[in-house]
């Protein structure tokens, strides 16, 4: 049996990654990491199982204000991380 690490997330954090992930997900938007992001299909399967994991858990995307809860979990965790990409690059000038 593999060895089991858990990651905890405040509700904020789920409802914002649950959001991402699900986008990146949905076979209708280009809004997705191109196959350059990434290096082995594991790192795909680990992201549909964390999503498929916080599909189990999150009541948010049930409820008839979900655009509110997320737009507000979006609020409170932008001042946590001020640069438009995740590497902290401003796409298109040099490091």
């Amino acid at each position: 049996m593999p060895d089991i690490v858990e990651i905890g997330l405040d509700a904020s954090e789920a409802v914002v990654l649950f959001e991402l992930l699900s986008r990146w997900c949905d076979p209708k938007t280009q809004a997705t990491p191109s196959s350059a992001c990434f290096q082995s299909t594991a790192e795909c399967a680990v992201l549909l199982g964390l999503l498929g994991s916080l599909e189990k858990q999150l009541a948010a995307p049930f409820k008839p204000d979900y655009g509110e809860i997320v737009a507000q979990a979006r609020r409170d965790l932008e001042p946590l991380w001020d640069h438009a990409t995740l590497n902290g690059r401003t796409p298109g000038y040099p490091i």
